[in-house]
């Protein structure tokens, strides 16, 4: 064996430009691979990690498949079916400023009953979980933090178990430090979490809203709790009259909860990085194949010495085995380095809004992955050529000589074969690329309805008890007052308050009209300040923007006018009415349209929704984001600036997240930035390797050939008959790998349908263009042998000979 493998490596160094080429051709497969596995990883193939009997319930309703989110009235009812659940868990999102050396860190923390860590198998790393009873007030000032949060703000020290944190305006001492890369499922996603200790205000039902989770008694199905939890006897609170009466019970497992992070990406990104790595290989193939032709009169004459066929297989294998190493090792490199350098230059690595759990990291469980590989890839590449030296004919290899030697046309149809299935496959990544490119393209060309440049969303929050919680006219005053601070802030233009209604990626229709022909029309409601309009950029297509704060005047969209007053161009002084309300009431009739305001998208791929946007003095809650006009772009120079002197002016205002709406548009868009991105790479890598692919074939059919094209000069061809004839070869194995690839592509353009925008899966100037592309390269991959068939040196042939 030691012999063996000397050889092979004195073989190696011999052909060196072989060996490079296979080694780094299977290097970038592997590492494509193994990048892209530890990116889909976790959404695919991890999500069975905690406990199968641990669900979160929620609600089903005719708009919503689930609605995760519970309300105390609810959970107090599910408590009660204890013979269904073994264990009942709360989680409530917290706002309040997280405060460290009196500098503010964090913005919330997560609310958990001491059971929710243990009930999904987290325990932390060093120190200690919640104990019962530690989510009554008073008892509750401890916290647990994740690995992150104690290395960026604790300093990663060991003695960081009991130091003071504040959290809001409560003194919490830090008993437990999670373990790094640890994971936690949608909704309980988080820095810091300390047990939850609230207490319900009749007022206000609605608040906190949960997240129930609930771990299932022995022996109880699914639909066995789910029968129950739907038989509680729950009692809605008058508020939530109208609001849930169509809610139903349901459950979903942890592992079902992974869907919204859409794992159809996920799949199509796999499958992508699987026809590259295919391509690798074939190539590899193609490659020993013409390493073993060129060896065919050694492999002879040892098997004339007495070399057995099988001891000829082991030492081709052992060549693939050690080849593959070396490419394991080198898509290390290129799994750590080189393909996410790619991808951040395309953008996609860290894209804007880019969940925390997408990370380049090569941990042993991708190792592994990339050790089968490995084992996989040797073994691909070594089947053909075992098989041809099985069926190695001794008698003529010996009878055959030098260069004079060529390859059959069986085997030259297997070559050309692999040829076509790599720019097929290459095809497939370049079309899937080409479609993203023009998905991007038309979001791009979407009007938001405002203009983005230069503007930023303040988001800020308060606690349940704060200023004006139950006195609008406090609250407002208020609102004002952090307004005028942000407007100080070096840098602004113009700022204005009102609820999130610039692109905040969801709409929701709660509010029913009456519509025409007495049919409902569905709308959302929002308010804003004055000053917002200017602010934001807001466009007033009639009427006139609202002055008086009490008024019983509002505002409606475009998209709300024409479904209303689908016959009259100014809808100004018309009356919107809640359904179910008497038109011919005396004391209130409806709300008064004051003007109509353009339509603004509050998602990137829906068309605009109905809207009525009220006074500022209407339901403050949710008057949570201030929207700033600067001077330049969002830079965190003015981000800091903003946070200190909001901290500054009420350190009981939390202000969360700023984000530049010029970005904001990409942090929607950040799973189709992935996909765009990693299809552009792993296409551009395919299009390279069959490229090379297609060389290779052409080189080495040419130099079999050299003879032949010898003697048809000597019978009259000239040099352009034979590159005419090179160039013809290699097209022709182009086009009919385009043809196999455009059936594939246009066969599973319905698996990347759903991420496309403006654009069909079977889009004909995608596929015209890849098709173009591929031919265009292949021609100048052909050049080379062509114009070399075209040089054949007749008299120095003949002497040879």
């Amino acid at each position: 064996m030691l012999s063996d493998l000397r050889y092979v490596l004195r073989s190696f160094v011999r052909n060196r430009g072989f060996t490079f080429v296979t080694v780094v051709t299977l290097a970038l497969g592997i590492g494509a691979a193994g990048a892209i596995f530890s990116v889909t990883d976790w959404v695919l193939f991890r999500t069975n990690q905690y406990p199968p009997d641990v669900y979160l319930v929620g609600g089903q309703t005719t708009d919503q498949p689930f609605v995760p989110v519970r309300f105390d009235c609810m959970i107090r009812a599910y408590e009660g079916e204890r013979t269904a659940l073994a264990a009942l868990g709360k989680a409530v999102s917290q706002v309040g400023n997280v405060v460290i050396d009196g500098q503010p860190v964090e913005t919330g923390w997560l609310g958990v009953t001491p059971n929710v860590l243990p009930m999904l198998g987290i325990v932390p790393r060093v120190g200690r979980g919640f104990l019962p009873g530690e989510d009554r007030e008073g008892r509750n000032e401890v916290v647990i933090v994740s690995h992150q949060f104690w290395q960026q703000h604790l300093g990663g020290r060991e003695d960081a178990l009991g130091r003071k944190i504040i959290a809001g305006d409560a003194v919490c001492t830090v008993v437990g430090i999670l373990r790094a890369g640890q994971m936690l499922p949608p909704y309980v996603q988080g820095q810091i979490f300390r047990p939850l200790a609230y207490r319900a205000d009749p007022a206000r039902p609605w608040v906190p809203q949960m997240f129930c989770f609930v771990q299932l008694a022995p022996g109880v199905s699914r639909e066995q709790a789910e029968a129950a939890l739907r038989g509680a006897k729950v009692e809605l609170p008058s508020q939530f009259s109208g609001f849930m009466q169509g809610d139903r019970v349901a459950l979903s497992s942890l592992a079902e909860l992974n869907d919204v992070y859409r794992p159809e990406v996920y799949w199509m990104m796999l499958g992508a990085v699987g026809f590259l790595y295919a391509i690798a290989c074939l190539n590899a193939s193609n490659l020993m194949l013409v390493r073993m032709l060129g060896m065919r009169r050694e492999l002879c004459i040892r098997l004339a010495l007495g070399g057995g066929r099988r001891g000829m297989v082991r030492l081709l294998l052992l060549e693939c085995v050690t080849l593959a190493l070396a490419a394991a090792a080198g898509g290390v490199l290129v799994a750590n380095w080189l393909f996410p350098l790619l991808l951040s230059a395309t953008g996609g690595s860290n894209a804007f809004g880019s969940p925390g759990w997408i990370s380049w990291r090569l941990d042993a469980r991708i190792l592994g992955v990339m050790a089968v590989l490995t084992v996989l890839t040797s073994t691909a590449i070594a089947i053909l050529p075992a098989l041809r030296v099985l069926r190695t004919d001794l008698n003529s290899g010996l009878k055959d000589g030098g260069n004079a030697v060529g390859e059959s046309r069986g085997l030259a149809r297997l070559r050309g074969g692999l040829v076509v299935l790599q720019a097929a496959f290459a095809v497939i990544l370049l079309a899937g690329a080409g479609l993203m490119v023009r998905t991007f393209a038309n979001f791009q060309k979407i009007d938001l309805g405002f203009d983005a440049t230069k503007l930023a969303k303040v988001y800020v929050s308060f606690p349940p008890d704060y200023i004006g919680a139950n006195d609008w006219q406090a609250r407002l005053n208020r609102l004002r007052e952090i307004e005028a601070e942000i407007a100080r802030v070096p840098g602004v233009r113009a700022v204005g308050f009102g609820a999130d209604v610039l692109l905040p990626g969801w709409y929701f229709p709660g509010m029913s009209l009456a519509g025409p022909e007495g049919r409902t029309v569905k709308s959302a409601m929002a308010g804003f300040g004055r000053g917002f309009e200017v602010a934001a950029g807001l466009r007033l297509k009639h009427g006139h923007w609202l002055r008086v704060p009490q008024g019983n005047e509002v505002l409606v969209n475009e998209a709300l006018a024409r479904s209303l007053w689908p016959d009259v161009a100014d809808p100004t002084g018309q009356i919107v009415r809640p359904e179910g309300t008497n038109p011919n009431a005396s004391d209130w009739k409806g709300w008064v349209v004051a003007g109509v305001v353009g339509n603004v998208r509050s998602t990137i791929r829906e068309e605009p929704g109905n809207f009525i946007y009220t006074p500022e003095s209407w339901n403050l809650e949710s008057s949570n984001v201030f929207v700033v006009r600067l001077g330049r772009e969002l830079d965190p120079g003015v981000s800091d600036a903003l946070r200190r002197r909001l901290y500054a002016f009420d350190s009981h205002v939390v202000v969360g997240r700023i984000v530049p709406l010029s970005e904001q548009r990409q942090e929607f868009l950040w799973t189709e930035n992935m996909a765009n991105s990693v299809l552009r790479v792993l296409a551009g890598v395919a299009l390279l390797l069959t490229v090379a692919g297609i060389f290779s074939v052409l080189a080495y059919t040419v130099n079999q050939r050299m003879a032949e094209f010898g003697v048809r000069m000597a019978f009259g061809a000239t040099p352009r008959d034979l590159a005419r004839l090179v160039l013809g070869r290699g097209i022709m194995l182009v086009a009919s790998g385009l043809t196999l690839g455009i059936a594939g592509a246009v066969a599973l353009a319905r698996f990347v349908q759903s991420l496309l925008f403006g654009v069909s899966g079977n889009d004909p100037w995608v596929l015209a263009g890849v098709g173009g592309l591929l031919l265009a390269t292949a021609i100048a991959a052909c050049a080379w042998p062509a114009r070399r068939a075209a040089k054949v040196d007749v008299s120095r042939l003949l002497r040879s000979e």
